[in-house]
């Protein structure tokens, strides 16, 4: 306690002589007044560094150390500006900027490494001054009056992304890093802050689509910023060390000052037209949320902490990565994988985010058929993939409910005698009534986790990939290409010939595992927990809704299969207004890019196609109002007529 106004005067002293720099610096200092302000900012990095070493260990060689130190940063630190002294140079560069920043951060964490020292006489990492209050207290000071300072001239865009970035850095486990309690609750709070900040960066990009420029690279760079905190927090629940966390603090606090004072990247572009950089984009979060949902699973003791007791707690285990010619370090890799992304808060905080951007889009379709389907959807996924299998009264009883399989064989669990009957045949038969009265839409459009994802703001504008992509477009047209029938048929084939030794396996006629994991439910996890997200990924190369287009998904392809038998079809009710039509546009809003809807109107008066799953956009860009739905209804409609 004798430490602690001397440690309030020095950090006051502190916060208010680094504003004073960033001050200086958002105002536009240039040429020497800008290198004696990268002078100052490194004097403060010197001086904190040399006095952690010191009152780590007092004696007169760490005192020498220090004067020396800092005489000989004096010194020779006045060089380069000496040497511009009779000039007017251009100093204040994107780089130059970008290291008063990271000083600015540096000189804050070497303060709280210098008070860890007086306090514990020891010299911890160079990191660990991050790991307090006082770094904090200081860092967001700064960060608050740098934005305050540059709110009237900031780019509104930055200005929002600045503004959700702040309380995430501010709120971080670390600032007391051995309170099991306050890491927890900040934790949870960290998490949440970022799923916001996720969703409002989505729709800010969607809402500038039309622009030819967008801050993407700014976009991507908070991105990848929540993305390395993650990281930082898994990496702390499986070694129990700070470091990554630590590293990311630094990075997130030295970019948020830099981008305050320097405005937005000057790298721009337009995510509809630019597939490299979307792919990036969605990778990017994709990885941030995929270290999310394993944290949450830490948090809520659906993993065990540490290595050992996560590897324990893979749902299809670990095993030696050295087996097997290689196959072992493969399986571990898609165990990994699949354990978190098939994990219920990986879901539930997928389903947060993306479920947002479909309520989004609920009001801007017109259509009352497609604003009842969307909302149908978002329930879907909230009952339907979250509720009911993991919350519910029944949630032990699943396996043995139709229509509760809800991706087929290996769903929830092995193809066992005792849930042969109701639960998989039943799931199955129930199904393909469901998509034989109202069309493949009843899974493909509504009960499925895919079009929650497909269908928000941001991910439905990615269809016009479905024409720009190489891979996309050889998919247009319902016609089926040779090659979807390869892909379809090999996942049936696989799918069937594991479930058929799943089969024999559980009536002890076989005992055929892979890696002693049930072979059905193994296939499972690699079709839903890996090889769908590395589709869904991939929208920019292979077009949107590429499990319905190429064939991926055999769920999908059994009820599209049914709804192509059955009753589901799009009808127009004047063929004529098809043929005056101009824009087409029904063909290009179909977003799996169903190009001969125009076609099959003129002619038939109505499109039916086992590649149609009724998702309606067609309807809905259609200028004349004249496209409609016909299933059961209608069919019984014109019975009782």
């Amino acid at each position: 306690m004798f430490y602690l106004p001397i440690f309030l005067i020095v950090a006051s002293l502190m916060t208010a002589f680094s504003i004073y720099l960033i001050y200086l610096v958002k105002k536009g200092i240039n040429g020497i007044g800008f290198l004696l302000v990268l002078y100052l900012s490194g004097s403060m990095v010197v001086m904190f560094a040399s006095l952690s070493v010191f009152f780590s260990s007092p004696n007169q060689t760490t005192e020498a150390l220090a004067l020396a130190s800092n005489s000989a940063y004096m010194i020779f630190g006045l060089i380069p500006i000496l040497f511009t002294i009779n000039r007017k140079p251009n100093t204040r560069r994107w780089y130059t900027v970008l290291l008063f920043a990271l000083t600015m951060a540096i000189s804050e964490a070497l303060m709280g490494e210098t008070f860890y020292s007086i306090l514990t006489k020891q010299l911890g990492n160079p990191l660990l001054g991050v790991q307090n209050y006082w770094y904090f207290g200081v860092m967001i000071s700064e960060m608050i009056f740098t934005l305050l300072y540059s709110l009237r001239s900031m780019e509104r865009t930055l200005r929002n992304y600045l503004i959700v970035a702040l309380p995430i850095m501010g709120i971080a486990p670390v600032i007391f890093p051995n309170d099991s309690t306050f890491i927890t609750v900040t934790t949870w709070l960290n998490a949440s802050l970022m799923i916001v900040a996720t969703i409002l960066i989505y729709e800010t990009l969607y809402r500038d689509r039309l622009k030819k420029t967008q801050e993407t690279m700014t976009s991507l760079e908070i991105m990848l910023l929540f993305t390395f905190m993650m990281a930082g927090l898994f990496t702390y629940y499986l070694s129990g060390t700070w470091y990554v966390f630590d590293l990311s603090m630094l990075a997130g606090m030295t970019w948020f000052i830099y981008r305050a004072i320097q405005g937005p990247s000057h790298l721009k572009g337009n995510y509809t037209r630019d597939a490299i950089w979307t792919f990036s984009f969605i990778l990017v979060t994709f990885i941030m949320e995929w270290f999310m949902g394993g944290v949450l699973d830490f948090v809520t003791g659906n993993f065990a902490t540490g290595v050992s007791g996560f590897l324990s707690s893979l749902s299809l285990g670990f095993v030696n990565p050295t087996l097997d010619l290689g196959l072992g370090a493969i399986f571990d890799f898609l165990s990994i994988f699949g354990s978190v992304t098939g994990s219920i808060w990986f879901l539930i905080m997928m389903g947060t985010e993306m479920g947002m951007l479909a309520v989004f889009r609920i009001g801007q379709v017109r259509l009352r058929e497609n604003k009842v389907r969307l909302a149908l959807m978002v329930s879907a996924y909230a009952i339907y993939t979250i509720y009911l299998p993991s919350f519910s009264p029944l949630a032990s009883k699943i396996p043995y409910i139709p229509y509760m399989w809800s991706m087929g064989l290996g769903t929830l669990g092995p193809v066992a005698i005792k849930y042969l009957l109701p639960g998989i045949v039943g799931t199955y038969v129930v199904s393909a009534i469901l998509s034989f009265l109202f069309g493949s839409r009843q899974i493909c459009s509504v009960t499925c986790t895919a079009p929650t994802m497909y269908q928000g703001t941001f991910y439905d504008s990615l269809k016009n990939f479905n024409r720009t992509s190489k891979l996309g477009r050889k998919t247009l047209s319902s016609k089926l290409r040779p090659w979807y029938k390869v892909i379809a048929l090999s996942v049936w084939v696989s799918l069937l010939a594991f479930a058929v030794i799943s089969y024999l396996d559980q009536i002890g006629v076989l005992n055929l595992t892979v890696f002693g994991n049930d072979p059905t439910v193994f296939l499972y996890s690699f079709y839903f927990n890996f090889l769908w997200y590395i589709v869904f990924i991939s929208i920019p190369f292979m077009g949107s809704y590429a499990c319905v287009t190429q064939g991926w998904c055999s769920w999908g392809t059994f009820n599209q299969f049914f709804g192509g038998l059955g009753l589901f079809r799009l009808r127009v009710k004047d063929p004529g207004l098809c043929v005056k039509c101009e824009t087409k546009a029904c063909a290009e809003a179909c977003p799996v890019g169903n190009t001969d809807l125009p076609g099959n109107f003129i002619r038939k008066g109505e499109f039916k196609s086992m590649r149609c799953i009724g998702v309606g956009d067609c309807a809905e860009a259609c200028p004349h109002d004249n496209i409609t739905f016909y299933d059961i209804r209608s069919w019984l409609k014109e019975k009782l007529k």
